[in-house]
């Protein structure tokens, strides 16, 4: 067992709201919870649509949604719009669009995943606009009014109440400029797009009043902001909002920055330099919010890196977070941080299955009867469910020195209740990322500050190499390129972070005593302190059953956003049914798995089956039960 020393004990009662002692905690949203990557293959609509339509792709998008509800909310893909095709153009020369691919998709991602994309407004569809130099704004408005008055049309205006649009990505780069834009062309497609936005929805009532259109943001120029001459195109829709803000196409400014060491003191410092060179030259565009939708340790996800294996990227994640927060509170350049996003939504390959940045290890089983794909959870994985957990109430970050050199980084958040604070409190120790094996103990006694009257418990989940860490387990056996079931299994039991201690607190307010010395580094640790009143675990929904391969079975369910936090682990049901249509007894299939997140792979090999019937329910860490999922039957082709 991990030698980390939890002592709880009793010292003098503290009587605070959202203060303790001189902690002050302020409303926190969950701003890093958007996810992105680029599709491979040919950028057109035929590329596109087998690009997304892959299956692997699919069971990969799959896991994502599955991690804790609230960890992942957004996905930003590049070239989406190219699942619209070009069909022809009207009698008036106005083009028309089969939507059929795009709604195929959108209806996944909304209706089995329950993310909501990212729209880049980026594409050349059927070459419509390079054919037609002089209607590129009047095509781009059009094309944006069509393409969100279609969804309207068919889910109604709800569904995409929690979209995001996005201007062209990285539109200085040649890679991605398909349509040469110039300076002045650039401009002209920012303010057709804007236009577009503001034009769609519909306009009549049932009653037959006037409505107007939802307003709904743009955000852009999803740029690298380097040297002027090299990036023109980005800094001349700055210097176009500058002039009258009030006016700007834009209402949230993205932009792009990674760190070069893949570090995330790089990352946080250089977002907090280029903002501030913006505010120095554009002084009146700090009303905007702001976002970095590529916030990555390091450029290029396909490079190899050992680091994005294993719970170095975990930690280095964690870490960008809690430094972005600490600046969004410093009256920085970065006060108007509205979210950050990592492009990690990749589909890893072969040899790179772990070291390329993902959220996931791709193995493609090409020796089996029918070849298909297995996904192994990364330790970044993992952090997202941990951070998902956090408050909505958060402290500024605390900076505990374990050395000279080295400080461990603490999150503390609370979440409000009718109790006050006191119901839910979830903190975050952090090692440095980077470390030397000799370190001073760390020895940390941290005031929980609890201001409860009831009874409670804790709960202690750590993330470190080795035992936490698939990459570890699949390199002991040698790295193969198939592993086979055992070594998966194997995987998947170091995939989640490890449960340590739970356990009842009787005092009113209680003390923690730390001792990290012998735990190997980098290490990331949540503690989660829950009141008896806080709500109780409620059922879970959508239980899916997705095929993996003969055998075979990913198991994913939805869960209700308000009655997790003080979730311990799941278990996963199944009951039978033989050839001659019989039932078994319901079987506790997930029996020694500790399973912090709504999914579970089932493999019960050669002799097994997984025909049947499965349902699933959640223990709190009160070992008290969440009613069963609905029971969802499963018949293999």
């Amino acid at each position: 067992m991990l030698p980390l020393l939890l002592i709880l004990a009793t010292f003098v009662r503290i009587h605070a709201h959202y203060t303790s002692g001189d902690v002050v905690y302020h409303p926190m949203p969950h701003f890093w919870t958007g996810v992105g990557f680029c599709p491979a293959g040919q950028i057109d609509h035929v590329g596109i649509t087998f690009a997304l339509a892959d299956p692997a792709l699919r069971y990969n998008l799959r896991q994502i949604a599955a991690l804790p509800v609230g960890a992942v909310t957004h996905i930003r893909i590049h070239w989406l719009l190219e699942l619209i095709q070009f069909w022809q153009y009207d009698p008036s020369g106005i083009p028309i669009y089969d939507f059929s691919k795009f709604d195929d998709f959108i209806d996944f991602l909304h209706e089995e995943l329950r993310l909501s994309p990212v729209v880049e407004w980026m594409g050349n569809l059927g070459g419509v606009f390079i054919e037609n130099p002089m209607q590129q704004s009047f095509y781009w408005e059009h094309l944006v009014k069509s393409t969100i008055n279609h969804q309207i049309a068919r889910h109604g205006s709800s569904r995409l109440v929690n979209w995001r649009y996005e201007t062209w990505n990285e539109p200085d780069l040649h890679g991605y400029n398909k349509l040469n834009f110039t300076a002045e062309s650039y401009l002209d497609y920012v303010q057709a797009v804007r236009r577009g936005l503001s034009k769609a929805g519909n306009l009549d009532n049932p009653d037959g009043k006037l409505q107007l259109p939802m307003y709904r943001s743009l955000r852009g120029p999803a740029g690298l902001f380097k040297d002027l001459s090299n990036h023109p195109l980005c800094w001349n829709l700055l210097k176009l909002c500058s002039q009258r803000v009030v006016y700007c196409p834009i209402d949230v400014l993205t932009f792009h920055r990674k760190g070069i060491e893949g570090t995330a003191t790089e990352i946080v410092n250089g977002s907090l330099s280029l903002m501030a060179k913006i505010y120095e030259e554009y002084p009146s565009l700090k009303q905007l919010p702001v976002a970095n939708d590529e916030a990555d340790p390091v450029a290029g996800w396909s490079t190899p890196r050992e680091f994005q294996a294993d719970v170095r990227y975990a930690v280095t994640l964690m870490s960008m977070v809690m430094q972005f927060w600490h600046a969004k509170l410093a009256a920085s350049p970065l006060s108007k941080l509205e979210s950050i996003s990592h492009d990690n939504a990749f589909l890893s390959y072969h040899p790179h299955e772990f070291t390329q940045r993902t959220l996931l290890a791709h193995f493609r089983m090409n020796e089996t009867q029918s070849p298909h794909s297995q996904l192994i959870q990364k330790p970044v994985y993992a952090a997202l469910g941990m951070l998902a957990k956090l408050g909505n109430r958060a402290a500024d970050v605390e900076l505990v020195n374990m050395d000279t050199k080295h400080s461990v980084e603490v999150l503390r958040t609370v979440s409000n209740g009718v109790g006050g604070p006191g119901q839910y409190m979830a903190t975050i120790f952090l090692s440095p990322e980077e470390a030397g094996p000799k370190m001073t103990a760390f020895h940390h006694k941290y005031t929980l500050n609890m201001s409860i009257a009831n009874e409670s418990a804790f709960i202690t989940e750590l993330l470190v190499p080795q035992t936490t860490d698939p990459y570890y387990v699949w390199q002991q056996e040698g790295s193969p390129a198939y592993p086979n079931a055992t070594l998966r299994e194997a995987m998947r039991k170091a995939q989640t972070p490890r449960l340590y201690k739970t356990g009842p607190i009787w005092q009113y307010n209680s003390e923690l005593v730390i001792n990290s010395a012998s735990i190997p580094l980098p290490w990331a640790m949540l503690l989660r302190v829950c009141s008896a009143s806080w709500p109780k675990l409620r059922r879970p929904q959508q239980l899916s059953i997705a095929e993996v391969t003969h055998r075979e079975v990913f198991i994913s369910w939805m869960e209700h956003p308000k009655s997790t936090q003080c979730l311990l682990s799941y278990e996963v049901w199944f009951k039978e049914r033989d050839n001659n249509g019989l039932f078994a007894d319901w079987l506790l299939i997930s029996r020694g798995w500790h399973l912090p997140y709504p999914s579970f792979q089932y493999a019960p090999g050669d002799k097994g089956s997984v025909n049947g019937f499965y349902k699933v329910r959640g223990v709190d860490v009160f070992n008290e039960t969440s009613p069963y999922s609905q029971i969802v039957e499963y018949l293999e082709l």
